[in-house]
């Protein structure tokens, strides 16, 4: 079977995952369900030739399972902005292409204990926006549509927060 073909595949299964977390409410749940999209995602990644792809979403599968236990200080956060840094300058084969996981894991971390549920979708729809010029490099042409579904998923959970908040008089930042 062709390589293309085979990690589009796994990236259809991850991309399920992906773009249905658009429409989870909680940091908790988000962030678990993020886990198994990372694992999946990232197979498809290495099959494809997107090794700091791959290598950027298996350090988030241990940031997130970390962040959902205790909180996410400083030194964490910057302990793990440094490894995916130091990945991705020994096994980067992509150029500056490859660097865009990297720069989406990291702007995810450093945001990643915020209380907004608002704010991290933000940070989600920005990191996908990377990671569609990565995956469309690559020929990972389903994480690209799904990456796109991703933004409008997250899009829509914002407005449906804002609009869950509205009716209770409270201000969601």
């Amino acid at each position: 079977m062709n390589t293309i073909l085979i990690g589009n595949i796994f990236a259809f299964v991850g991309a399920l995952v992906m773009v249905s977390i658009g429409l989870i409410k909680t940091k908790k749940n988000i962030l678990l369900a993020q886990c198994v999209q990372c694992l999946i995602m990232g197979i498809g990644n290495l099959i494809l030739g997107g090794v700091t792809g791959f290598l950027s979403n298996m350090v988030s599968i241990v940031r997130n399972l970390i962040s959902v236990r205790t909180k996410m200080t400083a030194p964490l956060k910057i302990f793990f902005i440094a490894v995916q840094l130091v990945m991705a300058w020994f096994f980067n084969n992509l150029g500056i292409i490859g660097w865009l996981p990297v720069f989406a894991a990291c702007l995810f971390t450093w945001y990643l204990d915020s209380d907004s549920e608002i704010l991290l979708k933000a940070i989600i729809i920005l990191s996908e926006i990377m990671w569609s010029v990565f995956d469309f490099t690559i020929h990972n042409y389903v994480a690209l549509c799904m990456d796109i579904l991703t933004v409008v998923t997250n899009t829509i959970g914002i407005v449906m927060l804002k609009k869950g908040s509205l009716g209770t008089g409270k201000t969601v930042s």
